[in-house]
């Protein structure tokens, strides 16, 4: 994106409510929820489990419609699925009866959209040369999860919505999914809301750290991360970085709490 260009995916939730009615069962999962997440900007969602951060994802991703509100990317009303609004999950899409190389050229194809090289070259910024051949089964999972960056890169989308997707790694793996991840963000301007229950991730990657109340999910704080970028592991051991994270960790502490209580009364 040239210094001069518009500024793309920028989102506007307004009011979102969703409620799921599994067997007759009244669920709210999201009430009211209103956020704005500036174009090219890292956010991170935080909150207990069941708390709808799922739910406000696949809202914006197309895949779920509110109950009531809207969902606003660039001035216009979300109403299904579209490339420019890419989604990795905790656990690879991949097909596995496709090379690696194949699963990364299938969207742009789907689009009569393959640039020539351009497969080869994510690839290999992934750290993936060498391994177009092989299938998504013969792949550790830290590499599956590089291919699922992949796959999404390819479509070059301005919106890069991520639902807990290095949760399952180890922590040197994920340490560097963190780095690659962050050199993307910063190189092509791409907006980027995150899903994580890990609150030093949270802190590390994002702009603003978004915590969610217990279900119904609402927004209970917003915590600007006023850190200076380029970040690196030695930013985990300042005073304000854990200022940050006890701010944090106290937030969801009483959200949790709340979560459980919930539980229990069920």
């Amino acid at each position: 994106m040239t210094a001069n260009a518009e500024k793309t995916g920028a989102i506007d939730i307004d009011g979102l409510t969703k409620i799921y009615d599994p067997d007759g069962e009244h669920v709210v999962a999201v009430e009211d929820l209103d956020l704005h997440i500036e174009a090219e900007e890292f956010v991170a969602l935080l909150g207990p489990s069941g708390c709808g951060k799922s739910t406000v994802m696949d809202c914006i991703a197309g895949y779920l419609d509110p109950t009531e509100g809207d969902v606003i990317v660039d001035g216009e009303r979300v109403t299904g699925p579209d490339p420019k609004r890419g989604v990795v999950f905790q656990e690879n899409r991949l097909f596995p009866w496709k090379t690696i190389q194949e699963n990364v050229e299938f969207g742009p194809q789907m689009r009569d959209g393959v640039e020539e090289g351009r497969a080869q070259s994510i690839l290999s910024e992934m750290g993936l040369e060498g391994f177009e051949d092989a299938y998504p089964s013969g792949l550790s999972g830290g590499m599956q999860q590089r291919a699922e960056l992949a796959r999404l890169l390819a479509n070059d989308p301005d919106i890069m919505l991520m639902d807990e997707p290095f949760s399952a790694l180890d922590a040197l793996t994920k340490e560097i999914m963190q780095e690659r991840l962050i050199e993307v963000w910063e190189r092509d301007n791409r907006t980027v809301l995150f899903i994580t229950h890990d609150v030093e991730e949270a802190i590390f990657l994002a702009d603003r750290v978004v915590i969610m109340t217990a279900r119904p999910g609402g927004v209970k704080d917003v915590i600007d991360v006023d850190i200076d970028r380029p970040r690196s592991s030695e930013d985990l051991t300042t005073d304000r970085f854990t200022e940050l994270r006890e701010r944090a960790l106290s937030v969801i502490r009483e959200e949790a709490q709340r979560a459980l209580e919930q539980e229990e009364g069920a």
